[in-house]
C-alpha cells in the first residue's frame, strides 16, 4: 500500500518539480551571471611592487612576463614577485612594448630605448638617445610604441620616430597626433580634426578622413569585425569606419563614455572588450558586444583613471592606474562567482522567492530584485538583528529570526510567532501540512492552511536550546543542541507533547557532547561529530557508525552539516572544505569539491556555514558580507595550470660567510663547487590567476617528499653535501591541480680535500711523512741511545765524583788528623822543651849541659821535622789539588815555610794552631802572616784567605 502511494505521488509531483527545477535553473543563471565578481579584482599598490603610484602603460610579454611603465622606471612581474628596473638618468616612463621575451622597448620624457635580457636573466638597459637625442623637442615626451616587423615606432605629439637597423629616423606628421596603435599589420595614428592615418615606413597616408572627427581627441584605435576599424574619442563616443563611412557604436552608450572620458580600449585573446575611462574605471563587452561587467572604485578597482590596458593568454586583465595596479581574473571557468555585498554582515541563510533574493544576516533580513540588474540589496523592514534560518513553504518566505518567526508573502513581513529564535524548521511526516520547529527555549507546531503557515501550539514537555531538528520515519524527533548533545525525541499522537526523550552525549557512542548535529541522508537519520558519520539504527534502536557512507566520501566524513539538493544530492561542509555528493543506497560519488581557503576575502562563518541548493548541482554559499554562486556542473577549465611549470627566475650559491654569486643553470644541469654548497633559487610562475598559487619542491638524494605547500618561491638548501642531486619544483592551486615539474640538476662537487688530485698529494705527503717519520724515528732511537749513553756516563761520573768526594774527604779528614797529631806532637814537645829549659834553669850545673842540649835538639828537630811535612804535603795535595804548585807559580819569592803557612791558612787554621806546626809563637805566626801579605802584594784591605781560598 506504501509503495503504491508513493508511486502515485511521484506520478503526480515529479512533473510539477521538473518545472520547479528549470525555474530555479533559469533564475539562478540569469543572477549569478549579472552580479559583479568583485573577488577576482587583485589590487597592486605601491608598496607591493616598491615604484611610484602612477603607471602609464602596460604589456605582456610571449613569455608571460607583465611589464609597466610607472614614474620610477620599468616595473617587472613573473607572477611571484616585483622587480623595478630604474633608468641612468631616472626619468619617468610613459610607454612600454614586449617585442618579445628578450627584447622590451620603453619610452617617456626625452627617454628612448630597449632592454635586453641576459643569459643571467637580469635585464640591461641600451639608451637609443645618442641616435635620437638630435630629433628631440625641449620638453619631447613619447607617448606610445608600435611595433611593425622589423621596425620599432616611438609616438610623441608632435612627431613619429622610426628606429631601424641600429638608427634613427623622424616622420612628419600630418598635424597633432595623440595616438597610436597597431591593428592587425599595420600601425594607425589618430590626427585631431582630420581622422586615421596609415603609417608605413617613412610614409603616411590617410585611412578614415571624416568631418566627425573636426574638434575630437582620439583616444584608441581598434580592429573590428572583417576590416572595419573601432575608433574611440574623449568627446564623441565609439565610431565604426566600414571603409567608406562612420557609424556610432551604442549610441545609448555615448552619453557615459563623454561624461566619464574615455581613454582607452582593448580586444582581449579570448574577444571581449575592455574600454578604459578617466573617471569610472572600465566596462567589459562580451564577443556579441553585450556588457557583462563594470568595474570602478566602488566594486574593486584600486582608482578610477585607467592609463593603460593589457590582457594575458590566459584572458586576464591588467590595468596601468592613476595610483596603483590592477588584476581581474578571469577564473569564472570554475563554477564560482563571488558576489560581495559590503556591509551586509555574514550572512547565516538565503532563500529565492517571488524572483527575489533574500539573505537572513547578523544585521537583518536584506533583499534583492533579480530581474533588475542595477538593484541593490534592501533591508526588509523590521527584520533587523539577527536572522537564522530562510525556508519557502507555501506562498510564504518563512524567516527564523531571533525576536520570533518572520513569514514575508506579497512584499509585506509579518511575525507568526515571538518566540525567540527561530532555528531550524521541518515537514512533520506523521501529519500532512504540518510542520516543527526549534527555537532558544521549545518546540513549535505549525499548520499549512490554504499555503500560508499559521501557528498551532507549543510542544510541551520539552525546553532547550536546539539548533537543528529532523524526523525519522517512525515519527521520533532527533534534536542536536546549540553546543552539547543530541536528544530522541518520542511525540504523544496528538504531536503536541514530548512523552519520552533520550539524551546522547559523552556517555555515549559519540563519546562526547560537543560538535554533534543531526541531518537526513535519504530518509536515514544521520549525526556529524568533525570525525566521522554516524547513523540511527532503528531496528535495534541504536546509534552506529555509518560504515556505508565513511568508506566512500573520504575527508568528508569530518564534515559538520549536511544539506539536501534536489535529485538525491547533498552538500558536505567540513572545516576545509565544501563538496557536492551524489548519493544513494547503491552509489556515492563526489561530483566537485570547493576549498574554503577560496573564499578568504569573503570566508565561510565557522560553525554557521549554510548553503541554498537552487538545482541539484547549483547552489548559493553564505559569506561573510556577501554570498558565492556555485556551479558544480561547469567544468574545471583551470587546470590549465597543468600545461606550464615554474621557471627558475634567480639561482644563487651561497658560501660559509653567507655571500652570494648568481649562476645561470645550462640545459637544467649546474655544477656546484663545495666552497658554495648551499643554494638559494626563486622561481617564477606566470601563470596569472585571482586564485592563490602554492609551491612545493623535492629535492631527490635529501628528501623523503615533497615539502609543505608554500605561497612563497624561494627554497633554500644549506650546505648539501658532496654527490648529484635533483630539484623538482611544481605549483599548485586551491583545487590541487599541479603544474609541470621544473627539475634542475645539481652537481656537488667534492671538496678540494677529497679530489683525486688531494687524494695523489695526500698519498705522496703518506709516504714522504712514513720517510721521515722512520727518519724521525732513527733519530730518535740514536737520541735516545745517546742520551741513555751520557745518562750512563754521567752517572758514571757522578760515581767517580762521589767517589772522589769521598776520597778528598777521607783525606781531608786524613790531613786534618795529621795536622792535630802534629799539632799535639809539636805541643807536647815545645811543653817538654820548656819543662826542661825550666829544669835547666833550676838545676844550672847540677844538669849538666851536654844532656840538656843534646834533649833540646832531639826536641827541635822532631818539631821542624821534614817527614812530618812531606806527609802534610802529601795528604794536602791529595784534599787540595796543586794548590801548592799554583800559588807558587803565581808567587815564586814564597819559600817553603811561606807555603807550609798558605797550606795551614788554606786549612782555615788559627795563628794559635798554626803556631806549634812551624814551631813559633802565636806572635811569629802574626809576623809571619804580614811578611807573606808583603810577598803576594796584598794592600791593606785585601783579605789574605780569600785569595788563598780562590786556589
Amino acid at each position: 500500500m506504501g509503495r503504491t502511494c508513493f508511486f502515485l505521488f511521484c506520478l503526480m509531483f515529479l512533473p510539477h518539480l521538473s518545472v520547479y527545477c528549470q525555474e530555479q535553473d533559469s533564475i539562478w543563471t540569469a543572477a549569478s551571471q549579472r552580479h559583479m565578481v568583485v573577488e577576482d579584482i587583485n589590487n597592486f599598490s605601491k608598496m607591493e611592487y616598491g615604484a611610484a603610484a602612477q603607471n602609464w602603460g602596460v604589456s605582456a610579454g610571449r613569455d608571460g612576463m607583465m611589464y609597466f611603465a610607472n614614474n620610477n622606471g620599468l616595473l617587472e612581474f613573473d607572477g611571484t614577485s616585483w622587480r623595478l628596473h630604474r633608468l641612468p638618468n631616472e626619468t619617468i616612463l610613459r610607454a612600454v612594448l614586449a617585442v618579445n621575451d628578450s627584447l622590451i622597448y620603453t619610452s617617456g620624457y626625452r627617454e628612448m630605448g630597449v632592454w635586453k635580457r641576459q643569459p643571467s636573466g637580469e635585464l640591461v638597459y641600451h639608451s637609443l638617445n645618442p641616435q635620437a637625442e638630435h630629433y628631440f623637442s625641449k620638453n619631447e615626451e613619447f607617448w606610445n610604441i608600435a611595433s611593425d616587423k622589423h621596425r620599432i615606432y616611438f609616438h610623441s605629439f608632435n612627431r613619429i620616430l622610426l628606429y631601424q637597423h641600429d638608427s634613427v629616423t623622424s616622420v612628419s606628421l600630418p598635424g597633432f597626433t595623440n595616438v597610436m596603435n597597431r591593428v592587425r599589420d599595420k600601425i594607425l595614428i589618430g590626427v585631431r580634426d582630420k581622422g586615421i592615418y596609415q603609417l608605413s615606413g617613412l610614409k603616411i597616408s590617410p585611412v578614415a578622413i571624416d568631418p566627425f572627427f573636426a574638434g575630437k581627441i582620439i583616444r584608441f584605435i581598434l580592429p573590428y569585425k572583417e576590416d572595419q576599424l573601432m575608433i574611440g574619442t574623449a568627446s564623441g563616443g565609439i565610431v565604426i569606419w566600414n571603409g567608406k563611412q562612420l557609424t556610432q557604436w551604442k549610441p545609448n552608450l555615448t552619453p557615459y563614455f563623454r561624461e566619464n572620458e574615455l581613454n582607452r580600449g582593448f580586444f582581449m585573446p579570448n574577444g571581449n572588450l575592455v574600454i578604459g575611462t578617466i573617471v569610472d574605471g572600465i566596462v567589459v563587452f562580451d564577443k556579441s558586444e553585450n556588457l557583462i561587467r563594470k568595474y570602478n572604485h566602488s566594486n574593486g578597482l584600486q582608482n578610477n583613471t585607467v592609463l593603460g590596458i593589457a590582457g594575458d593568454q590566459f584572458n586576464n586583465i591588467w590595468l596601468a592606474l592613476d595610483h596603483g595596479i590592477d588584476f581581474i581574473g578571469n577564473r569564472h571557468s570554475n563554477g564560482v562567482r563571488i558576489e560581495s555585498i559590503p556591509n551586509i554582515g555574514a550572512v547565516y541563510s538565503a532563500a529565492i522567492f517571488q524572483n527575489h533574493i533574500y539573505l537572513g544576516t547578523n544585521q537583518g533580513l536584506f533583499s534583492k530584485d533579480l530581474s533588475d540588474s542595477d538593484a541593490k540589496y534592501k533591508l526588509v523592514p523590521n527584520t533587523q538583528s539577527q536572522n537564522w534560518d530562510l525556508r519557502v513553504i507555501g506562498d510564504q518566505l518563512v524567516v527564523g529570526h531571533n525576536e520570533g518567526t518572520i513569514v514575508v508573502e506579497k512584499g509585506k513581513e509579518r511575525f507568526i510567532s515571538r518566540n525567540s529564535g527561530g532555528f531550524s524548521i521541518k515537514e512533520d511526516i506523521k501529519r500532512r501540512d504540518h510542520y516543527i520547529q526549534s527555537t532558544y527555549n521549545s518546540l513549535i507546531s505549525y499548520k499549512e492552511v490554504n499555503r500560508h503557515l499559521v501557528m498551532e501550539n507549543i510542544i510541551q514537555g520539552f525546553t532547550d536550546l536546539i539548533r537543528y531538528i529532523e524526523i525519522d520515519h517512525l515519527g521520533n524527533v532527533w534534536a542536536s543542541h546549540m553546543h552539547r548533545g543530541i536528544y530522541k525525541l518520542e511525540l504523544n499522537d496528538k504531536r503536541d507533547k514530548v512523552v519520552g526523550q533520550k539524551y546522547y552525549g559523552e556517555s555515549s557512542v559519540f563519546g562526547k557532547e560537543h560538535s554533534l548535529n543531526v541531518f537526513k541522508v535519504e530518509d536515514r537519520i544521520v549525526f556529524t561529530t568533525k570525525e566521522k558519520l554516524f547513523t540511527y539504527d532503528d531496528l535495534n534502536d541504536t546509534i552506529i557508525p555509518y560504515t556505508y557512507l565513511n568508506q566512500r566520501i573520504g575527508d568528508y566524513r569530518e564534515a559538520h552539516k549536511i544539506v539536501k539538493a534536489p535529485d538525491h544530492h547533498y552538500w558536505l561542509i567540513s572545516s576545509k572544505k565544501i563538496g557536492l555528493f551524489y548519493i544513494t543506497m547503491n552509489e556515492v560519488h563526489l561530483i566537485k569539491s570547493y576549498p574554503t581557503s577560496y573564499f578568504k576575502q569573503n570566508p565561510l562563518f565557522d560553525d554557521f556555514e549554510n548553503i541554498l541548493p537552487v538545482t541539484a548541482d547549483k547552489g548559493i554559499l553564505c559569506l561573510e558580507n556577501g554570498i558565492a554562486w556555485l556551479n558544480a556542473s561547469q567544468n574545471d577549465t583551470l587546470q590549465t595550470i597543468a600545461n606550464f611549470a615554474p621557471r627558475i627566475r634567480e639561482l644563487q650559491l651561497i658560501n660559509r660567510r653567507n655571500d652570494a654569486i648568481n649562476e645561470v643553470p645550462v640545459n637544467h644541469a649546474l655544477e656546484v663547487t663545495y666552497s658554495r654548497n648551499s643554494i638559494e633559487v626563486r622561481y617564477s610562475f606566470p601563470h596569472y590567476s585571482a586564485e592563490p598559487v602554492f609551491y612545493q619542491a623535492f629535492l631527490k638524494g635529501i628528501d623523503q617528499k615533497w615539502s609543505d605547500k608554500s605561497e612563497s618561491s624561494i627554497f633554500r638548501f644549506d650546505r648539501l653535501p658532496a654527490g648529484t642531486y635533483q630539484l623538482q619544483v611544481k605549483a599548485t592551486d586551491l583545487w590541487n591541480n599541479e603544474s609541470r615539474v621544473n627539475s634542475l640538476t645539481l652537481e656537488v662537487q667534492e671538496p678540494w680535500y677529497s679530489t683525486t688530485l688531494a687524494k695523489v698529494g695526500y698519498f705522496v705527503l703518506l709516504v714522504v711523512f712514513s720517510i721521515l717519520f722512520q727518519a724521525w724515528g732513527a733519530r730518535r732511537t740514536k737520541k735516545k741511545q745517546r742520551i741513555h749513553i751520557e745518562k750512563r756516563e754521567r752517572e758514571l761520573i757522578l760515581l767517580r765524583n762521589k767517589n772522589l768526594r769521598t776520597e778528598v774527604e777521607h783525606k781531608s779528614k786524613e790531613l786534618a788528623n795529621s795536622t792535630m797529631s802534629m799539632i799535639k806532637k809539636n805541643e807536647f814537645l815545645l811543653d817538654l822543651k820548656q819543662l826542661l829549659t825550666r829544669q835547666k834553669e833550676q838545676l844550672g850545673t847540677r844538669y849538666p849541659d851536654k844532656y840538656f842540649n843534646d834533649i833540646v835538639k832531639k826536641i827541635d828537630k822532631n818539631i821542624s821535622s821534614h817527614d812530618d811535612w812531606q806527609i802534610f804535603e802529601t795528604n794536602f795535595e791529595q784534599a787540595h789539588e796543586q794548590f801548592l804548585r799554583k800559588i807558587k807559580d803565581d808567587f815564586p819569592d814564597l819559600t817553603t815555610k811561606d807555603l807550609r803557612m798558605c797550606a795551614y791558612l788554606r786549612m782555615n787554621l788559627s795563628s794559635k794552631e798554626i803556631a806549634p806546626l812551624l814551631g813559633i809563637t802565636v806572635r811569629g805566626v802574626e809576623n809571619h802572616r804580614y811578611r807573606l801579605r808583603k810577598k803576594m802584594g796584598l794592600s791593606h784591605d785585601d783579605n789574605l784567605i780569600d785569595l788563598i781560598l780562590q786556589y
